[in-house]
């Protein structure tokens, strides 16, 4: 048996007794500060049992449903057919194993480094590991491995990690896949690296100082930038990114490419040049940024999302600072707002703060460039009849509040096609509208309009199509038949709706599970809406799709599984609606979704 078997059959191995786990791993307990990223399913067991009993769980258990299920199943199951053929003849059943694991998984990358000269990123070096907890401990795992390696006729490598015993399976050139499995305690350890000396060497040095704890870090779960994490508790899953961990890498490239930079001694050239990249780094700002994570809960009434951007005030700056601009606010819909959206956002942004620091920053990252291409806008503002100040006028005419509602588009695809080639004509029209608060409407409508017909008379016209005017608000849609609720809510000026978002009883009482509307931003889909938006743009460019599907590169299998997925009508009681919000703090940004029970679907009875 080759050695890419070999590794097809570890993987096959760790994918079977990984569905069979019931007690929690904590890989934060185990990884290092530095670690780039960390995904973690606490529980597979509870985890998929959660799923199980929640819509998307009734939804792939639904009749309608199976057609599409069976083909995706089969395709899934085919694509293991030849590994199993290998395995059947040498008596291995992949069921033998899926007692060995029990409780969760992870799945990190960590040990990042960049190897660099003088010159040039020479080579990329980490650490990707699978963790996950095992009945038995090493001692069980060795004699499974051992049962392994008897059938399949070979021999594993074996090597003490931090005293704890490793089996190798090495490909044969430097750049074939090498796993290295093995445990310590009840934690089964399987990482992964290329066959090259160096990669080996690293791998080796890396998993030991994990495994005995000596990497010199603290370790992640002590780490302020984890802790502050505080919607990870000991019961979620969750996901965790390290920024810090990333621009540490990118600056040192940043800072490679710095000293190769030559300054152009010609004043023009030097003006129009790019700036330092060490300079564009610092002035960005992004080193404020620390660590993102997402996890979230399952209740009976829905689910719950959360995700935090560690990004701290006092470290805020360039584009990191535009988060500053955001402000907390009334994020309620107005009752001109209809009922019937397929999404709702509103938020509050200081824009004259905005456009300061957008200025200031890219006059400090790219100030030369900047000055040629703004002072051409200035004299053509300048040899203008018309005044026109742009500040006054537009700027601080805004109030900042932002709303925005989302309809379906208008799509219609024309086939032109011949049985030679195939030719279609496809016209949109966006359903989006956009309402930006004003203190003066008419005064910001006719500067908008002013300075698109100094900076291109031609489209002026064309621009100006999208502008509407509504009380207190300027409007940028589309005015089109084809849309028809976009053309109501143009039409109805602000006037109060009957049928308003705001007198949805499932809409208010979604939002009071996540404190309200008081927000930096605030949020509403209607779920239900946007997948049966989806069904019709399928509909649409399904005839695009098949007849380009040898050139396209789209599998063929996706368009047979989208073809069996059940009539809209028949589904459409899982999905429902969902709300979030965004808040800003002094350590970063912190966002809150809900998801409801869908209304009208039954709930399972627990047992």
């Amino acid at each position: 048996m080759n050695k890419a078997v070999l590794v097809a059959t570890i993987a096959a191995v760790s994918l079977s007794v990984t569905l069979n786990m019931g007690a929690a791993i904590a890989p934060e307990t185990i990884l290092p500060e530095s670690t780039l990223a960390v995904l973690t399913v606490r529980d597979l067991q509870k985890t998929h049992a959660e799923f199980q009993a929640s819509a998307m769980g009734r939804l792939f258990k639904d009749p309608a449903m199976k057609p599409f299920c069976e083909y995706v199943g089969e395709q899934i199951t085919n694509a293991f057919n030849s590994l199993n053929d290998e395995l059947g003849k040498k008596n291995i059943k992949l069921s033998d194993y899926k007692d060995i694991l029990n409780g969760g998984a992870a799945f990190a990358l960590t040990s990042v480094k960049l190897i660099v000269s003088d010159s040039t990123v020479e080579d990329v070096s980490a650490l990707p590991l699978f963790m996950a907890e095992i009945n038995g401990g090493s001692e069980k795992l060795k004699v499974t491995l051992d049962d392994l390696q008897t059938k399949l006729e070979t021999t594993f490598s074996a090597e003490d990690i931090a005293g704890n015993e490793f089996r190798r399976i090495s490909g044969t050139n430097d750049d074939d896949v090498t796993l290295w499995i093995g445990a310590s305690g009840s934690i089964l350890y399987v990482a992964a690296s290329q066959n090259s000396d160096e990669d080996l060497t690293y791998t080796r040095e890396q998993l030991g100082k994990i495994l005995s704890k000596s990497t010199g870090e603290k370790l992640l779960a002590d780490s302020d930038n984890f802790k502050k994490h505080t919607q990870i508790t000991t019961d979620r899953n969750y996901a965790w990114l390290n920024f810090e961990t990333i621009f540490k890498n990118v600056k040192e490239i940043v800072v490679l490419k710095d000293k190769e930079y030559v300054q152009p001694t010609d004043t023009m050239e030097a003006m129009m040049a790019p700036p330092r990249p060490l300079v564009i780094y610092n002035t960005l700002g992004l080193d404020a940024l620390k660590s993102w994570s997402f996890t979230s809960r399952n209740e009976n009434d829905g689910i719950y999302s959360y995700s935090t951007l560690l990004c701290p005030a006092n470290e805020r700056r360039g584009i990191t600072a535009l988060i500053d601009t955001l402000e907390t606010t009334d994020c309620s819909p107005a009752e001109f707002i209809p009922a019937d959206p397929m999404s709702y956002v509103k938020f509050k942004v200081n824009f004259s703060k905005f456009w300061d620091i957008f200025d200031s920053t890219t006059t400090e990252a790219v100030g030369g460039m900047k000055m040629m291409i703004f002072s051409s806008m200035e004299e053509q503002l300048k040899a203008n009849p018309t005044e026109i100040n742009l500040r006054k006028d537009l700027l601080e005419n805004l109030t900042g509040e932002v709303i925005v509602l989302s309809y379906p588009d208008y799509i219609d695809v024309k086939n032109n096609s011949t049985p030679d080639e195939p030719s279609f004509d496809i016209q949109s029209k966006k359903g989006t509208i956009i309402l930006l608060g004003t203190k003066d409407t008419d005064k910001f409508t006719s500067t908008a309009e002013a300075l698109f017909n100094i900076l291109n008379p031609e489209m002026s016209g064309e621009f100006m199509k999208f502008f509407h005017k509504m009380d207190g608000y300027v409007v940028l849609a589309h005015d089109s038949e084809e849309l028809p609720q976009v053309k109501a809510f143009l039409e109805a000026k602000g006037k109060a709706q009957e049928n308003s978002l705001a007198k949805s009883p499932a809409f208010r009482d979604a939002a009071a599970k996540i404190g309200g509307f008081e927000a930096a931003e605030f949020g509403y889909l209607n779920t239900k809406a946007f997948v049966s938006n989806l069904y019709t743009l399928w509909d649409k460019f399904r005839p695009i799709v098949i007849a380009n599907q040898k050139n396209s590169g789209i599998p063929e299998e996706l368009t047979t599984a989208l073809e069996k997925l059940p009539a809209w009508s028949d589904i459409e009681k899982y999905f429902g609606i969902s709300v979030n919000n965004v808040k800003v703090t002094p350590e970063g940004i912190e966002s809150m979704v809900y998801d409801p029970w869908p209304e009208g679907l039954e709930k399972p009875v627990a047992p």
